[in-house]
């Protein structure tokens, strides 16, 4: 397995110098030469040779599990062979071949001609045979794939198998999983019989299945009080909710539901009672609050208050429009189309109170025009903002800091220019290139680091031990992201 971090590549590399790393075709990959891709900003991973003229004719590799987990079956069956040699039995081990499920999704250990089978699962493309005796036996199913509420139900164990990182390689766990959890062993501790897997957990099973049946029917005593439904807790909750928002009506409505479960025939828990007694003594404090405080505005003498007079909105001056059209035909040729739609509206508000001429209308409508068919460049006022170049001294028409630049005009005076010119904005636009940009975020792999650096409140593993469940647990990542 290839080191994700720069630093454990090197000693990678250096450990295995001299040798060669090609696309597994049991991965469902094309089975070209591998090489190493060492990253600092990101993970590492292997990719394949520059395409040769030979390779161009063949086709693109068509591999797509690239995670840890994807060689997991071939680890799982380099374990089994071991398991045989270790207790000197006949047998063979096979991975079953790509087709309608991927490759390697069925680990298949057979003891001679007629000796047991082992039918291991490593994900759920396949599914296994519980109907079978020998189903808890000669079955097992890798950690992550879920099984049926009701075979649990119906088998006194289920054997389970795991692959868990161990440095550059990966470690096969076998576990069982009974009512009391899931005990690992490495395969060494484990033996291959006649009627199949056997692992040390199975010398003192529980007296119940996997998983119990629900109780149906529960009696309730009289002596005990009613539960709680989803429905009365649900009713509770809207009583908090309408007391702390103030709104009276609902308070009556849920009283009178409240009456409603209270005068059934079934008893009601004592929660209901309560939260009705005081949404009721809620009602008349409001009640005698409101009163006191009406007896209180009636015997006040109101104060007057002097009338403000507010500012009215001032009317576009029809005296700048022959300005504002100067300007707008001055922005369309430098193609500064931020400052001629700007110009537009300035424009249009004065025509709600002075039509514009047919002149006036034939520019406006050009200038839109204009606006549409070219306003899609990349202009250097739409890139930077003002309140960052204003400060800035421009050095083609000599404006100094906080002042706004201008146009000379041969005859008349000069126009400001909206957005600056280009020669100012060009240094903040360099500038911002040259900034090194920082990557943000956290990927899976860096979590999963992290996770591991802490120990997990849910299954009890310490500091650089993984959890007893592919990955890591909830509770544990949560410690992390907290931190």
């Amino acid at each position: 397995m290839l080191p994700l971090e720069a630093i454990e590549l090197d000693a990678f590399r250096q450990r295995y110098a001299g040798h060669t790393f090609w696309c597994g075709t049991w991965l469902g990959g094309c089975g070209r030469q591998l090489t190493t891709k060492l990253y600092v900003d990101r993970v590492c991973h292997f990719a394949h040779h520059a395409d040769t003229e030979a390779d161009v004719k063949r086709a693109p590799c068509s591999r797509r599990a690239r995670d840890v987990t994807s060689a997991d079956h071939l680890y799982v069956k380099a374990a089994a062979e071991r398991l045989l040699a270790t207790h000197r039995l006949a047998g063979e081990v096979a991975c079953s071949e790509p087709g309608t499920a991927p490759a390697g999704s069925v680990v298949q250990l057979r003891l001679g001609e007629d000796g047991a089978a082992v039918t291991i699962h490593m994900n759920g493309a396949v599914p296994p045979d519980w109907d079978s005796r020998e189903a808890a036996h000669r079955v097992v199913v890798e950690a992550g794939v879920p099984i049926d509420r009701r075979t649990l139900e119906r088998l006194p164990y289920v054997h389970r198998i795991r692959c868990e990182s161990d440095g550059t390689g990966r470690r096969v766990l076998i576990g069982t999983q009974t009512a009391r959890g899931t005990e690992w062993f490495r395969p060494e501790e484990c033996a291959i019989g006649p009627t199949g897997l056997i692992t040390p957990a199975l010398k003192h099973l529980p007296d119940q299945p996997v998983a119990r049946r629900p109780a149906r029917h529960q009696v309730q005593r009289p002596d005990q009080p009613a539960r709680i439904t989803p429905e009365i807790s649900q009713l509770l909750r809207r009583m908090a909710t309408a007391r702390v928002s103030r709104d009276t009506r609902s308070v009556r409505a849920l009283i009178k539901e409240c009456d409603d479960i209270l005068g059934r025939r079934t008893p009601s828990p004592p929660a209901v009672r309560e939260a009705r007694d005081i949404a009721e003594q809620w009602l008349v404090e409001r009640d005698r609050a409101i009163v006191r405080q009406d007896s209180e505005t009636t015997t006040r003498r109101p104060k007057t208050r002097a009338p403000v007079k507010r500012p009215s909105r001032l009317k576009p001056d029809p005296a700048q429009r022959p300005t504002y059209l100067a300007e707008l035909e001055l922005a369309l040729n430098d193609e500064r189309f931020g400052d001629a739609r700007a110009l537009l509206r300035e424009i249009t508000a004065s025509a709600a109170h002075h039509p514009l001429g047919e002149a006036e209308k034939t520019q406006v409508q050009s200038a839109r025009d204009r606006i549409r068919n070219n306003g899609n460049i990349g202009l250097l006022q739409e890139q930077v903002a003002r309140w960052r170049w204003l400060p800035q001294r421009c050095p083609s028409c000599k404006a100094r800091s906080g002042q706004e630049c201008y146009d000379t005009i041969p005859e008349g005076q000069p126009l400001r220019r909206f957005g600056g010119h280009d020669e100012r904005l060009l240094p903040i636009i360099e500038e911002r290139k040259r900034e090194p940009r920082t990557r943000g975020g956290t990927t899976t792999a860096d979590l999963a680091r992290r996770a591991s650096r802490v120990s997990c409140p849910t299954c009890k593993a310490q500091a650089g031990e993984p959890c007893t469940v592919p990955g890591s647990h909830a509770s544990r990542v949560r410690r992390v992201q907290v931190r």
